[in-house]
């Protein structure tokens, strides 16, 4: 009886940190709001990364979206994303950005999907 509890003990140990180490997105702006930065972390079982970016600017609503595909060994990676736009080197930002939503579905090697959305005012 102790050896099964023991094992069981054992494989929960294992099998716990996996199930808590669920993919997910941060946002942070730059402090003059040209830039917005997405950190994806835990992305070890995620395959496939989307993601909407939505914001207000002082005359109307902007956004963008974006994907990538994981490498199996990508435990983290980092997207810069101008909020203005950029043409022959020379970038335009937008003004009084705020209400900025960011929508992330990572999907799962194991075939599952994890939805996550940050926003800041």
């Amino acid at each position: 009886m102790r050896l099964i509890l023991a094992f069981l003990l054992t494989l929960l140990i294992v099998v716990t940190p996996a199930l808590a180490a669920n993919p997910n997105a941060t946002l942070r702006l730059d402090p003059a709001r040209h830039y917005a930065y997405i950190n994806f972390t835990n992305l070890k079982g995620v395959s496939r990364v989307n993601y909407t970016l939505i914001y207000d600017t002082s005359s109307t609503q902007k956004g963008l979206e974006g994907g990538f595909k994981t490498n199996p060994k990508s435990r983290s990676t980092t997207r810069r994303q101008i909020l203005g736009t950029c043409s022959s080197g020379k970038c335009v930002y937008n003004s009084g950005v705020h209400n900025v939503q960011l929508d992330v579905t990572f999907t799962l090697r194991s075939g599952g999907t994890v939805n996550v959305t940050k926003s800041i005012p």
